[in-house]
């Protein structure tokens, strides 16, 4: 694993025996994204979060998907927090809160973001128990319970209203990317600071 704090570029490798994950991100990036899990439809959300948030994703994912796609999608999570939580650091400078109201077609949805350090996911968004190219939608929740717990996020996100399984679930990703956009973004009056009370965002104290 490798960290440029100054660059918030991070790297991490995750090997069990259900999954083989190699991700890279730069959170100072242009959405420049290669994203291989094995799950076309994941990739096409992982891609959404990548462009979307600008953060640069280069991620390789080998899981057991001859059991299903529970551990691949659960552990890219997991691997994905963690990077995006070792690029930040300390934390200096960035904005820490943000929040997006993220309309897709007949679909809305909320998504409120704190960079506290104390992981926390609200996940209400109620999704038919369906499956979109061999993912049962009640696994995706799991992608959202990892990657806070990994990245150390207070996240919320609420379906407000939408009729459409992939509408839903895309607007999801969607207003995550942005409120990452806006939550990671520096803050030109406090660069030097970090917006804690505290004076640290790490998530002991």
């Amino acid at each position: 694993m490798t960290n440029e704090i100054d660059d918030r570029i991070s790297s991490v490798y995750r090997r069990t025996n259900e999954t083989d994950i190699k991700v890279k991100i730069n959170l100072d990036g242009t959405g420049k994204n290669q994203i291989t899990t094995g799950l076309s439809f994941f990739n096409h959300m992982l891609q959404q979060l990548s462009k979307h948030s600008l953060i640069d994703i280069d991620l390789v994912c080998e899981g057991d998907l001859n059991v299903d796609s529970h551990h691949t999608m659960e552990d890219v999570g997991w691997a994905l927090g963690k990077a995006i939580n070792d690029a930040l650091g300390n934390k200096k400078g960035i904005k820490r809160y943000s929040h997006v109201y993220l309309p897709m077609d007949e679909c809305l949805t909320r998504c409120c973001l704190d960079v506290s350090g104390r992981p926390w996911l609200i996940w209400n968004v109620f999704l038919p128990n369906i499956s979109i190219k061999e993912i049962e939608m009640e696994i995706f929740k799991e992608f959202f319970h990892s990657f806070s717990q990994s990245s150390g996020l207070t996240i919320h996100i609420e379906n407000i209203y939408g009729q459409n399984t992939h509408h839903i679930i895309e607007s999801c990703f969607k207003s995550l990317a942005i409120s990452l956009r806006d939550a990671l973004g520096l803050d030109e009056r406090n660069l030097d600071r970090v917006p804690s009370t505290k004076g640290t965002l790490t998530g002991n104290k």
